[in-house]
């Protein structure tokens, strides 16, 4: 019986890369006929049409894609099921993080603060905290989940290395999370906030997507998708090809880094952020911080100029987003006790005095904002 099922799946799985190249064969199998008929005329005319035919039929998917985004695309058009092919375990994950976070970091042309700068180790102390009560109360998140198929998924295991928050020394507002648990956040946005409480919201809603796995899931749904259409570019071929091999030897390349971070430029779907704001949320009311001042920060985002913020760039409207956060705050908030007057104070206190030595930051490379 099990010989049965197997060769089931493998024949499944056949069709499925038969099929996903019908229109290239289409194109051969079209001139091919004509040619064997001896009518050159009738294998210009067929050729043409099948041409026209696949053209139109990619540009149609490609307008698809643009309404949803290269990740959105690829959620949408790979199975749970299927993805499984693609899973990569802790330590994979991890090299597989590494790597990405040290692309990026090229592309950026920085380095992370070392951790003796007072505000590195500010921010990872703040993170650390963060990183635990989100693993505590994360059983818990189902009800913020978005209502994609992502919803089964369960959360990623506690990063192989640890997570690691580094703050990088950019004069534009930024903050990302890597797979493996590497979390970046600039100076730039720093200075942009006002309190701890703002900084432990945009702390959470990253550990948010770690924790989910939005990026590692976003990646294996893109080698999946590409591979099944077989209509991916060279480049994204390759890619795969060397992600699989990197599965066996647990060895990430930079190649294969740089396609990960570019294929996680653009940010993610507009469910999965609005599913790390509300998680952000439960992660905040557990910690003990006030919830409230998510909301803020989100209002003062909605004023910035998209261009020049990476962080609201690549993420859903700020009006959207804070009626999802009151939204949560109403459904959670009753049930909570909100921090006194005075340890709001006291933590901003001690923001701000983390703050006062931020060293200079340097102007990040324009050519590295996602299209607007």
């Amino acid at each position: 019986m099990a010989s049965t099922k197997s060769g089931r799946s493998d024949a499944v799985g056949r069709s499925r890369r038969r099929g996903a190249s019908w229109v290239l064969g289409g194109v051969l199998a079209g001139a091919l006929s004509a040619c064997q008929a001896g009518n050159t005329p009738a294998l210009l005319a067929r050729a043409e049409q099948s041409l026209e035919e696949s053209r139109g039929q990619l540009s149609r998917e490609l307008d698809q894609r643009k309404g949803v985004g290269l990740m959105g695309a690829s959620l949408t058009g790979c199975s749970l099921e299927r993805r499984k092919a693609y899973e990569l375990d802790a330590e994979q994950e991890a090299t597989l993080g590494q790597a990405v976070a040290a692309r990026q970091l090229a592309l950026l042309g920085v380095e992370p603060l070392p951790t003796t700068e007072p505000v590195a180790r500010y921010v990872d102390q703040l993170g650390q905290y963060l990183a635990l009560v989100a693993a505590a109360v994360g059983n818990a998140n189902g009800p913020d989940r978005a209502s994609g198929p992502e919803r089964a998924l369960d959360n990623r295991p506690w990063p192989h290395a640890g997570y690691q928050f580094q703050v990088l020394p950019l004069e534009e507002p930024r903050a990302s999370g890597s797979p493996g648990g590497i979390v970046f956040i600039s100076t730039g946005f720093l200075r942009a906030m006002g309190s701890e409480e703002e900084l432990a919201a945009v702390l959470s809603h990253e550990l948010a997507h770690l924790q989910r796995g939005h990026g590692v899931e976003a990646i294996k749904a893109a080698l999946c998708d590409y591979e099944a259409r077989q209509e991916s570019s060279a480049k994204l071929q390759s890619f795969n090809q060397r992600l699989k091999l990197q599965r066996q030897t647990a060895a990430a390349g930079s190649r294969t880094a740089e396609e990960a971070a570019n294929l996680s430029r653009e940010g993610f779907p507009e469910g999965l952020e609005l599913e790390a704001d509300r998680i952000a949320v439960r992660i905040l009311l557990a910690a003990g911080y006030d919830a409230r001042a998510f909301t803020g920060l989100l209002q003062r985002l909605n004023l910035e100029a998209p261009a020049k913020h990476p962080w609201r760039r690549t993420h859903p409207q700020p009006r959207e987003r804070v009626a999802v956060v009151e939204e949560r705050l109403k459904a959670l908030g009753p049930s909570q006790a909100w921090p006194t007057p005075e340890t709001v104070a006291s933590r901003t206190q001690r923001f701000h005095e983390a703050m006062s030595v931020l060293p200079t930051p340097v102007a990040g490379p324009q050519s590295l904002l996602p299209p607007p």
